[in-house]
């Protein structure tokens, strides 16, 4: 009689696993929430060609499209990937197993058999289920649930690093944009001048010196124009690579450059960069869970407790004969070569290594709060002189071409006077920009880059 097999190797599993899956359902009832939370960016609509974007428009681009953002996110899916994978402990594990045989019995003392060949089959089904390992897989869950909000705090910071780096091409744009309408103006100044000389030389009241000079200073300040084109273009390709999109449509940044006051003083930034860094943040979870791995190597010599049954058929295919076993087993390390004292130490060693890590970036925090601080402070000084130089040399400017118009001066002066123009107005974008540059690395170090217009004042 043929015996089907083995509805009670179904039942085994499906007991085991019912079981299993109630002491899990417990045990993630029990689990406290993650600490750290990472904020999803919403969608952002595509850049439409020619329109005027704002900084927070390039922020939310970024946030979407930034390849450093999409990686950290894949790194927080693995690290929960993770978690299930150590919570796998607390369910059973079946393993099903299958043999066939084609045999030929032995022969008589000639060699020859009457018997003919004949089939064998095996197959079964057995479970295990962990019962207690002294808090060995609970340990390895926890230090798994460590490293996800680590990762999450990796991503914040990834985030982070990526609006501050777009920010920084932002603003430098338009630095430059400034600085390209001022080569233009200083163009347009130089082609009135040899305008000017070319008129005085025909009438006769200037030398030919006039004439050649007004055109070498045209071809130099076209020179400069072409320059400053070159790099508006290259800032814009930083800025479009900061933004995630490589081959963004023309478009306008709104100039905000001059606007606003940063108004966080040094008192509170130093303790919100120590609370909000996301950098930091991840490196002291990652310490604690190195801490945690500490302690699951100092169990490595604990015992575990699991139950085990399982089913059997054998025999060939007609009739086969069924085997069960069930039972408890208690594993005991007794020597394992120090394996485990040195699993200790190495734990230890990179908490120890992790812990010191903390305190450099700790005091690399303290730095560079203080540095940008200081660049801060110094580029708003710079900003109130170069304003005060441009409006000097629109003065000197006035002067130099009234004189040359009336006759009583020199093509030199004219030139000495346009260039100090042109580069006042350069070193007050430079100040405006290394302010607006300071300010967002000041936002980045406190881990606070989404809040730029809490901690900004409105320009008077």
């Amino acid at each position: 009689m043929r015996k089907k097999i083995p509805l009670s190797a179904v039942m085994l599993a499906t007991i085991f696993t019912g079981l299993s899956f109630s002491q899990s359902d417990v045990r993630a009832e029990s689990d406290t929430p993650m600490v750290i939370v990472a904020e999803k960016p919403t969608p952002a609509p595509a850049i439409a060609p020619g329109e005027t974007l704002t900084l927070a428009k390039v922020v939310a681009i970024t946030r979407q499209n930034q390849p450093a953002i999409t990686a950290a996110q894949g790194n927080v899916k693995a690290n929960e990937s993770k978690i299930g994978q150590a919570k796998s402990a607390y369910l059973p594990q079946v393993n099903g197993s299958g043999g066939y045989d084609r045999l030929s019995p032995e022969g008589n003392i000639y060699g020859i058999s009457d018997d003919k060949a004949y089939d064998r089959v095996e197959t079964g089904v057995n479970a295990s289920q962990l019962l207690y390992d002294f808090g060995r897989t609970d340990t390895k869950v926890e230090i798994q649930k460590t490293n996800l909000d680590s990762a999450r705090a990796d991503l914040n910071f990834a985030d982070d690093w990526s609006v501050y780096k777009a920010k920084l091409a932002y603003y430098d744009i338009l630095k430059i944009a400034r600085n390209k309408e001022a080569a233009a103006e200083t163009v347009k100044q130089f082609e009135q001048h040899l305008a000017q000389a070319k008129g005085f030389f025909a009438a006769g009241v200037k030398p030919k010196y006039d004439v050649t000079k007004a055109e070498v200073d045209l071809s130099r300040a076209k020179l400069l124009q072409i320059q400053v084109g070159n790099n508006l273009r290259l800032a814009r390709v930083t800025l479009n690579n900061a933004m995630g999109l490589p081959d963004a449509p023309d478009y306008q940044l709104l100039d905000t450059l001059n606007t606003g006051k940063f108004t966080l003083p040094f008192e509170q930034a130093l303790p919100m960069a120590m609370d909000h860094r996301p950098d930091l943040k991840a490196l002291i979870l990652k310490k604690q869970a190195a801490l945690q791995s500490v302690a699951l190597a100092r169990k490595g010599d604990a015992p575990s407790l699991s139950a085990g049954a399982g089913v059997a058929y054998t025999g060939d295919v007609d009739t086969m004969d069924e085997g069960w076993n069930a039972g408890v087993a208690l594993t005991v390390p007794i020597f394992n070569g120090y394996l485990t004292r040195h699993q200790i130490g190495e734990a230890q060693a990179n908490a120890d290594i992790l812990a010191a890590n903390v305190i450099a970036l700790q005091h690399t925090i303290h730095k560079e709060v203080q540095q940008s601080y200081l660049n801060l402070s110094e580029a708003e000084e710079r900003i109130a002189v170069t304003k005060l130089a441009i409006e000097q040399a629109e003065e000197n400017s006035r002067i130099a071409s009234g004189r040359y118009k009336a006759g009583v001066g020199n093509p030199v002066e004219v030139t000495d006077a346009d260039t100090l123009l042109v580069q006042a107005k350069a070193d007050h974008n430079q100040s405006l920009y290394d302010y607006r540059m300071a300010q967002t690395g000041i936002e980045q170090t406190i881990g606070r880059t989404q809040d730029s217009d809490d901690l900004t004042a409105p320009a008077k």
